[in-house]
């Protein structure tokens, strides 16, 4: 593809092409032992991600031919660096490139066909992640749909139960572009025609994780945040454009009034979704590149709350600079659930205003938002902690909105609700929150000290 110069080319490489380079650079770590991708494989992932924190790549999965790559969007650091920023700009650079006109981006290049072979379904990985899940698993499935009122077409992940060679069960939220579609086309009494992709460019990971509303595709967004043009492929059945670098394309149809239990499943909340009846997709055919590398994403991990946080930090950076110009960064971390947004406090309450843009710019996952200086980090929960502990005074500056609601499936209403929490300094006492310093603490050489 095409690229600007101010993108990372990690971003716009496949699975293959990105392993390689990142093991180039030092950032792969490689497990050539095999592993069962029964929890297994998944508890190397978490034991990665509370250590190094690098991406990882499975080279032998038993029961399978595909090794297996996840976590490349785990590390905010290589994240940010992959649009061009560093981790104290990532939500600003997001915002930036979001604004930036995409239409000169997306190319077709026809019914190019590339170099796929047509496999059977239960030749991929078969991963159950967590002790309870009701089976194996497609967890970084995003699935392709046009939407026939618009022309648009829609990216979006779905989690999807492996039952059998040609049946997925996925859980569509209520609240997103693919259950609008798909709930007019069943009103038409109509199968909907979709496509799922497996093992995309990070361009391509992140902007299925991004919500710009109906009228915004997510190839668009994609091709921002790379800077280039994607080339693309049609799916004739589905009537979709997919990007040419995906390693497994499935294709198949969402049947129209059909629901079949699903799950339990440990989702992004670490709890455990009941068994519910969801949606039923029939699998016609499954193609994979030759010499495909399947991607995981663990349910909850530090990769899921990056591929969504960032997003969700950028859109939220968008909404505030509006109302409040001295935002300088936002990050949704160490839970998409909670939002921190660094300031130049300019008045008192200017925090409240930067409070009520940030919960109304995010609607479903965003519950709790904290506004903090320019001297704190936001990138660190330690840190965060001490200025609420030292800067807020719980009696005043700790406001509640009552009866909002969530997460779009939330039978008990346990996520309605918002808190917003103002641990800036009080402008008239501002001189007596200055922080400490130690000189030369930040370049010391420890080991000149410690035998």
């Amino acid at each position: 593809m095409e690229r600007s110069s101010t993108s990372h080319p990690l971003i716009t490489l496949e699975p293959r092409q990105l392993a390689a380079a990142l093991e180039a650079q030092g950032k792969l770590l490689r497990v050539r032992r095999e592993v069962d991708p029964r929890f297994e494989l998944s508890a190397v992932i978490d034991a990665v991600q509370k250590g190094p924190n690098l991406p990882v790549l499975f080279e032998r999965v038993k029961g399978t031919r595909f090794p297996v790559l996840s976590n490349v969007l785990g590390n905010y650091d290589l994240v940010a660096a992959m649009i061009g920023a560093d981790s104290a700009s990532l939500a600003r650079r997001w915002a930036t490139l979001m604004d930036e006109n995409p239409a000169e981006f997306t190319k077709t290049f026809g019914n190019e066909q590339g170099d796929y072979e047509e496999i059977e379904l239960l030749e991929l990985p078969q991963i159950v992640f967590a002790e309870k899940d009701g089976g194996p698993y497609i967890t970084a499935g995003i699935i392709a749909v046009r939407d026939p009122s618009t022309g648009i077409q829609n990216l979006s992940y779905h989690r999807s139960q492996i039952i059998s060679n040609n049946e997925l069960r996925c859980r569509l939220g209520t609240s997103g572009d693919l259950f609008r579609i798909q709930q007019a086309a069943e009103k038409r009494g109509e199968d909907l025609k979709v496509t799922m992709l497996i093992g995309v460019p990070p361009a391509v990971m992140l902007a299925g994780a991004t919500s710009y509303g109906p009228d915004v595709s997510e190839l668009d967004i994609a091709a921002r945040l790379a800077g280039g043009r994607f080339a693309l492929r049609r799916i004739e059945s589905a009537k979709v454009d997919v990007p040419l670098a995906s390693n497994f394309v499935i294709e198949g149809e969402i049947l129209s009034g059909i629901r079949r239990p699903e799950g339990p499943y440990g989702d992004w909340l670490q709890y455990y979704v009941p068994v519910a009846d969801n949606h039923v997709l029939k699998v016609n055919r499954v193609l994979a590149r030759k010499g495909a590398i399947f991607y995981a994403n663990f349910g909850g991990s530090t990769e899921e709350i990056s591929t969504s946080g960032v997003p969700i930090s950028g859109g939220i950076y968008r909404a505030i600079r509006a109302w409040v110009p001295t935002v300088r960064d936002v990050c949704c971390y160490p839970a998409t659930q909670f939002c921190v947004v660094q300031m130049d406090k300019q008045f008192d309450g200017q925090p409240r205003k930067a409070m009520l843009a940030a919960f109304g710019a995010e609607m479903e996952r965003v519950l709790y938002c904290v506004v903090v200086d320019e001297d704190v980090n936001i990138h660190d929960p330690r840190d965060v902690i001490w200025a609420i502990s030292t800067r807020c005074r719980p009696d005043r500056d700790i406001f509640q909105i009552p009866e909002v609601p969530s997460a779009s499936r939330d039978a008990h209403q346990s996520y309605w609700g918002r808190l917003g929490i103002d641990a800036t300094k009080p402008l008239e006492w501002r001189d007596e929150f200055e922080r400490r310093t130690v000189p030369d603490s930040a370049t010391l050489d420890l080991d000149g000290y410690i035998n």
